[in-house]
């Protein structure tokens, strides 16, 4: 069975990152917000934790996280369709499959 929606590949890249931030909670961007509003606005190490402690988002974590979402997307798009054949995958959905594999064996 060969199921398309034949969606351009930034579409269903956008689509696939939107779906893992809703699956986390965005749990990890607002980690690497936080993170970078502490490390871009802070000189003191206590000015950096009261910084990563606030709950609201700063330039620096704006700045990071659509950056980081912005190539996200387009490493993604640039893998293209899936292809999903024994011994002989590739595209976006197998990266995605080895990569968290990989990310969840290795913590």
């Amino acid at each position: 069975v060969n199921v398309s929606l034949d969606l351009p590949s930034s579409i269903a890249a956008s689509f696939l990152v939107s779906m893992g931030m809703y699956m986390t909670g965005c749990f990890h961007e607002d980690g690497l917000a936080d993170s970078a509003d502490g490390l871009g606005g802070g000189w003191s190490k206590s000015q950096i934790l009261k910084i990563m402690t606030d709950s609201r988002v700063g330039t620096f974590g704006c700045a990071a996280l659509g950056m980081f979402l912005l190539i996200k997307v387009q490493l993604l798009g640039a893998l293209g369709a899936s292809h999903w054949q024994l011994y002989d995958c590739s595209g976006a959905g197998p990266a995605i499959i080895v990569s968290q594999t990989v990310a969840r064996l290795s913590a």
